[in-house]
């Protein structure tokens, strides 16, 4: 074997040649050679020069590892910032907190496939959480860059990213602009202020919409659910609110409207209970007398279907008693905003939330 400085060693015995390792000395020779003092003195090569590299623009330098690991980037911020995390990465090592800030990423899948069946599509959610489109993407259906790595599923996931991805919640807020939705509740909400006398004409102002595209969403089973938003915007604004009947023709419009809604048995704002959720409407109040047992019972904690005068006496006589809102829809099956709204009616005025008999209170 041959120990000129700066030479490589090629390794003699006949078991290595057969190698295909470039002929270089094995392991177990060189040892035994070193040992011998065979090798002599060797001269360190020079360092082989590596091809300039380039992160490519589209990417942010010093933001993470990704450019100076896989580019191989080695601009001032990309190094600066890479030995920063080293040095912070050993620190917290040795002080026994070093924390990845990964999580599995098995129940982000899970939610986001949960979102997709509900109506919000990746896209939508990478948009409502503030990440990349790419990285929920990969979530679902892996890495999509060819390679050896096509189709991989990552097993974890940043924590900011699952913490903003979980955020997410399906309700018909975050649904797109042209998701189509149940109608019932738009059309509740439309027939409420209509019985409430404010004409057709005058909500599909309010929109934005002609009338005749307005009728045509009146009888559609589904609506959009920008439509659906609108409509509920609306309604908050206006539901308690009287329709102007400073002219003539302002008159004649609230007229009719009322007319119109008493006609078909459409029922004002403080008639449901539950707009969104009920199945049926309330039971109409016919005779406009109230069964006093019935709201008896309802104040006793009982389960009472009652009627809308029914529902007011039972809010006025538990607001007597100094009761809060929310006590008060909880003893009688009803909504915060029911009360609410039937306090506002009725001109009762808000307690302070220390002069309330609470649930805990005597």
């Amino acid at each position: 074997m041959s120990t000129t400085p700066g030479i490589k060693l090629v390794c003699t015995h006949p078991g290595c040649r057969k190698r295909s390792v470039a002929r270089r000395l094995c392991h177990a020779h060189y040892q035994a050679a070193w040992k011998a003092g065979e090798l002599g003195q060797h001269v360190k090569l020079p360092p082989r020069e590596k091809a300039p590299t380039r992160c490519p623009e589209s990417h942010k330098h010093a933001a993470a590892s990704t450019c100076f690991i896989q580019h191989q980037c080695r601009c001032t911020p990309c190094v600066e910032a890479h030995n920063a995390r080293e040095r912070n990465r050993k620190k917290q090592k040795a002080y026994g907190r070093f924390d990845t800030g990964l999580v599995d990423a098995d129940p982000v899948r899970e939610h986001v496939l949960a979102l997709g069946e509900f109506g919000i599509g990746y896209k939508r959610v990478a948009e409502l959480a503030g990440v990349g489109v790419t990285g929920v993407r990969t979530l679902i259906w892996g890495r999509q860059d060819p390679g050896d790595r096509y189709g991989e599923i990552p097993k974890r996931v940043t924590r900011e990213k699952a913490e903003k991805i979980l955020a997410v919640q399906p309700t018909i807020e975050n649904l797109g602009a042209r998701q189509p939705v149940p109608a019932r509740s738009t059309h509740r909400r439309v027939q409420a202020l209509v019985a409430r006398g404010w004409s057709i004409s005058k909500v599909a102002r309010e929109l934005g919409w002609t009338v005749a595209n307005f009728h045509a969403m009146m009888h559609r089973d589904t609506v959009g659910a920008a439509t659906h938003r609108a409509v509920a915007e609306l309604y908050e604004r206006l539901w308690d609110v009287e329709p102007p009947r400073a002219t003539h023709r302002d008159k004649i419009a609230y007229t009719r409207a009322l007319g119109f809604a008493k006609q078909r048995r459409w029922l004002p704002p403080l008639a449901w209970d539950d707009i969104d959720q009920d199945e049926e409407p309330p039971v109409p109040d016919e005779e406009g007398g109230i069964d006093e047992m019935a709201v008896e019972l309802a104040i006793a904690g009982d389960v009472v279907r009652l009627t809308p005068e029914e529902r007011r006496e039972a809010v006025r006589r538990l607001h007597a008693s100094r009761w809060s809102d929310k006590r008060i829809a909880e003893t009688i099956r009803c909504s915060d905003k029911t009360v609410l709204r039937i306090r506002d009616e009725l001109g009762l005025e808000a307690f302070d939330q220390n002069e309330l008999r609470n649930r805990g209170a005597a």
